[in-house]
């Protein structure tokens, strides 16, 4: 990624490799799977897909551009010292002809040698100057050009969102429906190998397979009775017209979605539409979409027949091996579903750790190398899934700050990387505080959540304040307290408790002073400290106050020592 170490957050995720797109002419109509309005129509994944690999990725996700090496750099600097000596070492020599040719005597000849070096000095002096300003410059343009995209990115992930409910409010099955070929999408991308990126973003970019659907007339699209040959004709555009709604794209989730939209209605034999592919032409994200599509499509009601089950659907799918379906991909759907069981069509049989794991790996990655749209696609998408604000705090976005810090200590990640994946945390936070606390009053004690001057951890202070908020309570952040000024910060703010960010070693003696004089004049009042879950270390005055071991454990902790204090007041 970039040029740096990749630390893994997970196994290495195996990656598909990509296939050649090379349009076959099709030709006839092969009798559909079953007769839907442009239901989901796709063939598999190619014969190579062995070790659970599969061949045929899409060209449209996640290719980093190769950097410039290190040693050309190192090169070309050597190659311009070269020329600026060479170019001195010819001055020199000029100016000591000229000296020798004008019989000058030899005081006169070093006077001018003198004047002549200082000028040069000069020069260069006053060249680093302009350099270095002009490098600075550089340095600020390029730090807000990055802020700039990665907000543009994270309204990518919106625009996702927004594009799928275009399509949702056609009719009220097609919302569950997205949702359902989304889920079962990324169901099958990881039963055949391919890597939890990729599978986030196929999660994120399936539900859009028919947005091409906008142009068709509700007249037809609702048609409770079969289609005429002409009917047909306009439903199949839809796949054309997806493809030049999202199509072009500088987000890869919508560029993905572009490719599943042409795509999506092929058949392995070739007989499919809008271009009749055949095989590896046709793209694995389409392939694997055009699975799920059917399958969804032949369990579900429709206005013109009541929904097959589960067994009868598989036993339709089954004869479409090789012919509509790419057979590596239907056997491996087989196994999804023989997995997954009843919970197979609404995804609801995952582990919460699972999905935490594989969000983590997904927005992990994406923090470091930058990546604000994919980042906030795995969150978004890990709250679809259930996961909770407190746990993809505690289990995903505090790991992914630490390891971040790791490669900042091992040189692998530079100022202005890390000045990136704050800005993009702090957008994330901001997303799921809103999420957590939207329109809620608080109703309980007044919690003062306190970083200490010089800490440079606020972004796990601000998910402690966050789920503090969410949990009732009355609280204020503060992410630049004095510690001489704690106390008077208790007491204008008539706290009830207070939590303390990181810690370090150095000022451990210094805090616990503090904590006592607090109690002094506050008996009893809790105290919480974050220690090493807000990135601190464990600090030396644990007996006068409660330590956290994990972000989402401060609810808890406070909750607790509140309600020792109320028990202890009523004696």
């Amino acid at each position: 990624m970039h040029g740096t170490i990749q630390v893994p957050f997970r196994r290495p995720g195996q990656h598909g490799k990509d296939q050649p797109r090379a349009r076959r002419p099709g030709s006839g109509a092969a009798t559909p799977t079953e007769p839907t309005r442009g239901g989901a129509n796709l063939a598999g994944v190619g014969r190579g897909a062995t070790n659970g690999a599969v061949a045929g990725t899409g060209s449209s996700h996640a290719v980093d551009g190769a950097r410039k090496p290190d040693g050309s750099v190192r090169a070309s600097a050597h190659s311009r010292a070269a020329v600026r000596a060479a170019l001195w070492g010819g001055l020199a020599l000029a100016a000591g002809a000229g000296v020798a040719l004008s019989g000058i005597s030899l005081a006169g000849a070093c006077l001018l040698a003198v004047l002549v070096l200082a000028s040069a000095v000069a020069g260069w002096q006053l060249g680093d100057v302009g350099r270095a300003a002009l490098q600075d410059e550089i340095e600020g343009r390029s730090s807000e050009l990055n802020r700039a995209l990665a907000e543009l990115k994270l309204a990518q992930a919106e625009t996702v969102k927004r594009l799928s409910m275009a399509v949702e409010y056609r009719d009220e099955d097609t919302g569950a429906h997205i949702e359902r070929i989304g889920n079962l999408s990324a169901l099958l991308a990881e039963q055949i190998g391919m890597d939890a990126e990729f599978c986030m973003q196929l999660k994120l970019a399936a539900p859009l397979h028919d947005v091409g659907k906008v142009a068709i007339p509700d007249a037809i699209l609702l048609k409770p009775g079969p289609l005429t040959p002409e009917e047909r004709a306009i439903v199949e555009t839809h796949a054309e017209e997806g493809y030049r709604i999202l199509r072009g794209s500088s987000s890869a989730i919508l560029e993905l979605a572009s490719h599943i939209a042409l795509g999506h209605q092929e058949k392995w034999d070739g007989s499919g539409y809008p271009r009749g592919l055949a095989g590896e032409a046709i793209p694995i994200e389409s392939r694997i979409v055009a699975v799920a599509d059917v399958f969804d499509a032949l369990t579900s009601d429709r206005v013109y027949r009541k929904a097959f089950s589960v067994e009868k659907a598989l036993d339709m799918m089954r004869r479409e091996r090789g012919r509509h379906f790419d057979p590596v991909l239907l056997d491996a759907f087989m196994e999804v579903i023989e997995t997954a069981g009843p919970d197979a069509r609404g995804h609801a049989g995952d582990d919460p750790a699972a999905l935490a794991e594989r969000t983590l790996e997904v927005y992990g990655a994406a923090l470091e190398r930058g990546d604000a749209e994919t980042a906030e696609g795995a969150i978004a998408t890990a709250i679809e899934d259930g996961i909770s604000p407190t746990m993809l705090h505690g289990e995903v976005i505090a790991p992914a700050l630490r390891r971040m810090r790791e490669l900042r200590g091992a040189g692998a990640l530079d100022g202005e990387r890390e000045r990136l994946t704050q800005s993009i945390t702090r957008r994330v936070l901001a997303t799921l505080s809103r999420y957590m606390t939207g329109g809620r009053e608080p109703s309980r004690e007044k919690v003062l959540v306190a970083g200490l001057q010089g800490d440079e951890h606020s972004l796990e202070l601000q998910m402690i304040h966050d789920q503090l908020a969410a949990a009732g309570y009355a609280t204020t952040l503060d992410t630049e307290l004095p510690l001489e000024r704690l106390q008077a910060a208790v007491d204008s703010r008539c706290a009830d408790a207070v939590v303390l960010g990181a810690i370090s070693a150095g000022v451990s003696n210094e805090v616990g002073d503090a904590i006592k004089e607090l109690r002094t004049s506050n008996p009893g009042i809790p105290v919480v400290l974050g220690g090493i879950a807000a990135g601190g270390e464990l600090p030396d005055v644990r007996a006068e106050a409660r330590v956290l071991e994990r972000i989402d454990e401060a609810v808890e902790a406070v909750s607790e020592l509140l309600a020792q204090r109320a028990r202890a007041g009523s004696r």
